[in-house]
């Protein structure tokens, strides 16, 4: 039964026509008593909230007002039921977000799983779609490249400068007596080992000139430089696979040259490919290189030259 029926029930009293209310320090209406049940089941006022049918004064509680009574117990009613069904449509609200964002977050989560799984596959995995190819050709070791020096650049001007070599030491000669009124024989100076080396021994290694004329002491061992190629050329396979996967396509001779220092750990590295001097290929095979275990030595530095021809065949 709705309110503006109950009001109408011959049982009730029928409360009077008009009403006033207060609401803070305010005094509102006239109101219907009609009008004033409709607000209360609204929720515009409650059953604490005072009402006057005579005026600014003799104000009371609706609650204590016997035609008002039953309809502020069912005003309660309605009110707590629909707070309820209010917070119980938030709640499902807020799980339904929370369900769609884990949803969401799951499913990226198998895509990028699958996107990275399908990448790994055709990275590492032999036979993943297309087969990829990677030939290398035999290492070509040599002296790492010396600055020429300073003195031995022709200037305008002046003759050219051959590169200054050590004079050789004059082997001893016995003396010779000088006859009657000469000059007394000069005394020859005898040529004395260095420190540390033995008369009459060979340094270690091997010595080499270089077109300048400059000799250079090679003692690392050329055999076991290639032994660690071989070994762990391999390791750089990974390398040119993601850059193909990068670059989808990519096909071309890489050469590669790279200095071994003295502590047999690779120090310098050049790719000879206009397009791949830096990057990540760059980095990936720098980083690579540097960990492969070539033996310390001594002398001038050793340059490996590495040839990689890439490609994807179907």
């Amino acid at each position: 039964m709705s309110a503006a029926q109950d009001l109408h029930v011959p049982e009730q009293a029928q409360p009077p026509s008009q009403w006033l209310y207060r609401q803070g320090d305010l005094v509102l209406g006239p109101l219907t008593g009609q009008q004033l049940v409709d607000k209360l089941y609204a929720g515009g006022i409650t059953g604490e909230t005072e009402v006057s049918s005579s005026g600014p004064s003799g104000f009371r509680k609706l609650k204590d007002l016997e035609p008002f009574q039953l309809h502020v117990a069912q005003a309660v009613v309605k009110l707590r039921v629909e707070a309820e069904a209010r917070a119980a449509r938030a709640r499902r609200n807020r799980q339904q977000a929370v369900a769609g964002v884990m949803a969401f977050c799951l499913f990226s989560a198998l895509g990028i799983g699958a996107w990275q799984l399908s990448r790994y596959a055709a990275v590492y995995l032999p036979g993943g779609g297309e087969e990829f190819t990677l030939q290398v050709d035999p290492p070509v070791i040599t002296p790492a490249r010396r600055s020429i020096p300073e003195e031995l650049f022709d200037y305008p001007g002046e003759p050219k400068r051959a590169p200054a070599r050590p004079a050789d030491p004059a082997p001893d000669k016995p003396a010779v007596d000088a006859p009657t009124g000469d000059k007394p024989p000069e005394k020859v100076a005898s040529v004395e080992p260095k420190p540390g080396r033995k008369s009459g021994s060979r340094p270690s290694g091997r010595v080499s000139t270089d077109p300048d004329g400059l000799s250079t002491e090679v003692n690392y061992d050329m055999g076991a430089i290639n032994r660690v190629v071989k070994a762990q050329q391999g390791t750089l396979s990974h390398c040119f696979k993601e850059e193909v996967e990068r670059s989808p396509g990519f096909a071309a001779k890489v050469p590669l040259e790279f200095t071994i220092g003295n502590d047999g750990r690779v120090a310098q590295l050049w790719i000879d490919n206009p397009k791949l001097k830096k990057g990540p290929l760059f980095e990936c095979l720098l980083a690579e290189l540097k960990k492969w275990p070539f033996k310390a030595y001594t002398g001038e530095r050793a340059t490996v030259n590495l040839a990689f021809t890439i490609g994807k065949k179907r």
